[in-house]
């Protein structure tokens, strides 16, 4: 056996300035992974800086000579960036010139040593990474410019070859690659072992990207622990796991933990940690962080770079996702990414799709305040048990002797914090951060802070609140009460609405809300936000004052349905700003729920007329954008409300509208009895009313029911007289809607021609109005027909116009109905694998939507794939 006295010694000597600590870091890191082969060899790698030298009178320089003495050194190892060091107060023993930095003294001497007796090796490496400009010295990197161009083979003094890098990672994988070189060599030559790659491969573990914070001390969550690593398990079909939860409850604390432990369990080769986090609290205060990601393209970007692939940086969008996935396929990789709240609706949305095409090697750890992340176990974290916070505070009081004084003698008391502090790890640590801290702070002194003027069990976001509290002027608590409607955030223009206050006023307030940390201002938006539990503590607060809330509500509410009906509604052009609906869809169905609630529609009798009327117009003006969308569950929510709403105002009008709109959900999912309720409840509340064109409209929703029973004889006399009904008033698009039902009739039952003629006469009207939606249906409908009569280059014109419009407008049960009809065709030119994708896309909608074809789209799907499947082999 080996032992310690028996291997030879390798003495790495490190030179480098402050501004490469990084590096410096990665040279021990090298090392360390590389001591496996190195004790194989018979070989002890030694590392020495001037910081193993003890302290000792003289001149510096010459302390680190005479105690690291250069004559044994093996291998010089020089790390230059932007800065070249102080001057060491010495001089060229040859030149007399004084020497410009300690590294250059080392190099000088270590190139001497190596003239006279090629030893020690010198290897150079230069970062080349961007400098910010507003701080580096540029004499400093002028000397650096000046060093490296004396490597020159023709004219510089210390002719030489250096190798360049742009990042840690590129280092140490420079590194890692020479140092194995100069072992694999030492071992050839000086015991004439020649060491296989294979071998290597089996003394030295892989070098895998880990950059985990430290492991920290962690106490309980035994159960939420077991849930998070079965979802890292090869078990669980899904990507990982989301935790959520309030501020300081410990998302980050399990997500770290968890990481270790598979790490011990070698579930994973590469472990690598992006955070967002842009704060910190400590008992000195909220301190600042510097994020190393706030977006969704910086996640990537981060990962990239500890992948050691920092070239898919360079790339953009999707491009860059894809190429960084394929990167992924080559390792069992676990990505934690923490405090995503930062994110957009619109990159967390691109996250989750990211996420959802990991490699199955792969797995995801995210934590957020919010729910979410489909196609991921969610574990949602409340607050410790007492016993763990026990724990906690045995282990912070081990650390210090003078909080082990103050608690020792209270311990019978210790529950009474983990009760103050709701439960919350970040509470009680700052809390004993603060007694450690604050000579004067006692037990009590500490309970009093956190619970005064608490009605109950305090928290850490409400403990802030109350101490922020005191500076808090009129304006910003109608700051704080207008924000804690608001979910998640709002915007500026939208607050200036809902506070009434002026522009410069309201800038002012939310950077003062902002510094005091009640706050938080959204990375790379003009968007705002309060922390769920400060917002949680000023509705309490503000329901106190009925009027008060009442005030802010409606003016909250009043806002988002001008919102709705501005960028809202049914006409033909409407979908263009659909987009404006969806990035403020948390906002607008906040409003809904309020005015319901506000409402209180209890056996027809309605409390709040204005809410029912306000919710009624909201209901008008999101019911296509929720159609459009796909947000058809919501769609029946809210227009149910607003249905009973409106049957307790006894406004019959809108009441039978929004019977109509929730009818078109449960048909278009073929919920046969659930469709004809809604329709019988808006016959009902029309029954009184002499308006031709709502009774022919109820006659075409029980024609579309006699239809789906088969009773095609009803059907087509429903849709007959609502055609002659809206021919009378001139209504054309209504009457283009009836010919489209009929087209639907007669090719049932196989009259193709009269089918056509109906279509046609329908896809006029549309055309001469504009009304693209209506187009897509009834290119559609041709599309389809021509399929039936086998006429397949005209399907397929027909198909195409149909899904180009269906996109352009942006209405997902379209698009998917065009491309499950031209999966058809394709299948029957046999276009398989064309086909198949089509087929694919409209199934991923119809699953979404609940659509009532989406078992037809799920049988084509597997007949196209088994086909294609049968091709191929």
């Amino acid at each position: 056996m080996t032992t310690n006295k028996d291997l030879k010694k390798l003495r790495l000597f490190a030179a480098s300035p402050s501004d490469v600590a990084t590096e410096r870091a990665r040279l021990e890191t090298v090392v360390g992974l590389l001591k496996p082969l190195a004790d194989h060899i018979g070989l002890s790698v030694d590392v020495v800086d001037w910081r193993k030298v003890v302290p000792d009178m003289g001149r510096p320089q010459q302390v680190i000579f005479d105690q690291l003495q250069p004559t044994t050194w093996d291998v010089f190892i020089g790390i230059l960036w932007h800065r070249f060091g102080a001057p060491p107060g010495g001089k060229d023993p040859q030149t007399q010139k004084e020497y410009l930095s300690g590294t250059e003294e080392e190099f000088k001497t270590a190139f001497r040593l190596w003239e006279q007796f090629q030893k020690p090796r010198i290897m150079m490496y230069r970062c080349t990474r961007q400098v910010d400009l507003t701080v580096v010295d540029f004499d400093q990197a002028r000397k650096v410019q000046e060093f490296f161009a004396q490597f020159d083979a023709m004219k510089g003094q210390h002719p030489g070859l250096y190798q360049s890098f742009d990042t840690a990672e590129a280092f140490e994988k420079l590194l890692w690659d020479n140092l194995l070189k100069i072992l694999l060599k030492y071992s050839e030559e000086e015991t004439g072992q020649v060491i296989s790659p294979q071998t290597v491969e089996a003394i030295v573990s892989r070098r895998n990207p880990d950059t985990l914070p430290p492991r920290a001390a962690f106490f309980g969550r035994d159960k939420e622990m077991q849930r998070v690593l079965y979802a890292l398990s090869p078990e669980e079909r899904g990507w990982g796991v989301v935790i959520d939860g309030i501020g300081g409850i410990g998302k980050t604390a399990l997500a770290v933990e968890a990481a270790y432990r598979c790490k011990e369990q070698n579930r994973f080769e590469a472990f690598i940690f992006v955070s967002a986090k842009q704060n910190r609290l400590e008992p000195s205060g909220i301190k600042a962080l510097s994020p190393a990601a706030v977006t969704l393209d910086e996640f990537v970007n981060e990962t990239a770079r500890a992948l050691g692939q920092s070239g898919i940086a360079k790339l953009d969008g999707e491009t860059k996702r894809k190429t960084l996935l394929d990167a992924l396929v080559t390792c069992r990789a676990l990505l934690i990414y923490d405090n995503l709240e930062t994110l957009t609706k619109g990159e967390q949305e691109a996250l989750a799709d990211f996420l959802r095409f990991l490699p199955q090697s792969c797995k995801a750890i995210l934590t957020s305040r919010r729910q979410g992340g489909e196609g991921a176990l969610w574990q949602r974290l409340e607050k410790l048990d007492w016993q763990d916070s026990y724990k906690i505070i045995i282990h912070e009081i081990e650390r210090d002797i003078n909080l082990k004084a103050k608690l020792q003698l209270v311990e019978t008391r210790w529950q009474e914090l983990h009760d103050a502090t709701g439960g919350s790890p970040l509470a009680l640590i700052n809390t004993l951060g603060l007694m450690r801290v604050k000579v004067t702070l006692g037990f009590d002194d500490a309970l009093s802070l956190l619970l005064r003027g608490a009605e109950s069990k305090s928290d850490l976001q409400k403990f802030i609140y109350e101490e922020a509290s005191k500076e808090l002027g009129p304006n910003d608590t109608v700051v704080l009460n207008a924000l804690s409607f608001f979910v998640p955030s709002a915007s500026f223009e939208a607050l200036i609405t809902v506070t009434e206050l002026k522009h410069t006023v309201l800038g002012v307030v939310l950077e003062r809300l902002n510094a005091l940390a009640l706050v938080n201002i959204l990375a790379g938006e003009e968007r705002y936000t309060l922390h769920p539990l400060t917002r949680t503590y000023i509705r309490e607060t503000l329901s106190a004052d009925a009027a008060n809330e009442y005030s802010v509500g409606r003016r909250f509410a009043s806002h988002w349905v001008d919102y709705a009906k501005k960028y809202g509604g049914g006409g033909n052009e409407s979908y263009k700003t659909y987009n404006r609906l969806e990035s403020e869809w948390p906002n607008l169905e906040a409003t809904a729920i309020w005015l319901w609630k506000k409402a209180s529609v209890k056996t027809n009798i309605i409390a709040n007329k204005e809410a029912g009327q306000m919710l009624n117009g909201l209901a008008n003006a999101l019911s296509q954008f929720l159609l459009y969308y796909g947000r058809w569950d919501e769609r029946v929510r809210i227009c149910a409300w607003g249905y009973e709403a409106a049957q307790a105002l006894h406004d019959l009008h809108e009441a039978g509208w929004r019977a109509t709109e929730v009818m078109w959900i449960p048909y278009m999912r073929g919920r046969q009895n659930d469709a004809t309720l809604w329709t019988d409840r808006c016959a009902e509340m029309w029954a009184g009313s002499e308006d031709k064109y709502k009774k022919a409209t109820v006659k075409r929703m029980y024609g579309l029911m006699a239809q789906d029973r088969r009773n095609y004889s009803e059907a087509e006399r429903f849709f007959q007289e609502a055609l002659a009904i809206w021919r009378d008033l001139g209504y054309k698009s209504s009457v283009a809607m009836a010919l489209n039902n009929l087209g639907y009739l007669s090719r049932y039952h196989n009259d193709y021609d009269v089918a056509e003629k109906y279509h046609l006469e329908a896809l006029e009207v549309a055309l001469k109005s504009g009304d693209k939606e209506s187009q897509s249906i009834y290119y559609s409908a041709l599309g389809i027909l021509s399929f039936d009569r086998k006429q397949s280059a005209k399907a397929n014109q027909w198909l195409e116009q149909a899904l180009s419009l269906a996109k352009e407008i942006g209405r997902l049960d379209l698009i998917a109905g065009v491309q499950h009809n031209l999966a058809l065709v394709r299948e029957a030119e046999g276009r398989l694998e064309p086909a198949l994708l089509l087929a694919q896309e409209a199934l991923a909608t119809r699953k979404q939507l609940q659509h009532e074809s989406l078992t037809a789209t799920q049988n084509l799907v597997k007949r196209l794939t088994a086909a294609v499947q049968n091709d191929a082999t």
